[in-house]
């Protein structure tokens, strides 16, 4: 695998934890580059949703933490930055097997998605066509 010039996700020994004490990632490292696509491939309990966690910052709320490296998105240290801000920095995950809103189109489920990154109709269709491209 060659390493991405600028990544767009790094992810630097990244340590995590649960309640304090069960360790669950021991020195993850992974580089994403722009346009490329990448799979979490690993058996049950190996950590593939503990780092999407902890890429997004959602591990607190799992009474988890990082507790050691560094995540990077776009050149940024997101590493304790909030959800809300990695949302609208364009850093969202859809877990598998989950229907948004089955009563919507894709299309409007991407729309629905893509407001919390802008409250203007014109931004949401730039993110959109960014998407489609």
């Amino acid at each position: 695998m060659s390493i991405p010039e600028y990544p767009i996700l790094s992810v630097s020994s990244v340590e995590a934890v649960y309640n304090g004490a069960i360790a669950a990632l021991h020195g993850v490292d992974l580089l994403v580059g722009r346009g490329e696509i990448v799979a979490l491939l690993g058996s049950n309990g190996a950590g593939k949703t503990t780092l999407l966690r902890a890429v997004s910052n959602l591990l607190p709320a799992e009474r988890g933490a990082i507790t050691a490296g560094r995540i990077t998105f776009g050149g940024e240290d997101v590493s304790r930055a909030s959800p809300s801000h990695l949302v609208r920095s364009g850093l969202v995950q859809v877990l598998e097997g989950r229907h948004c809103f089955r009563s919507l189109t894709v299309e409007e489920n991407l729309f629905t998605g893509a407001l919390g990154r802008s409250s203007s109709r014109t931004g949401v269709k730039a993110d959109l066509d960014r998407v489609y491209a």
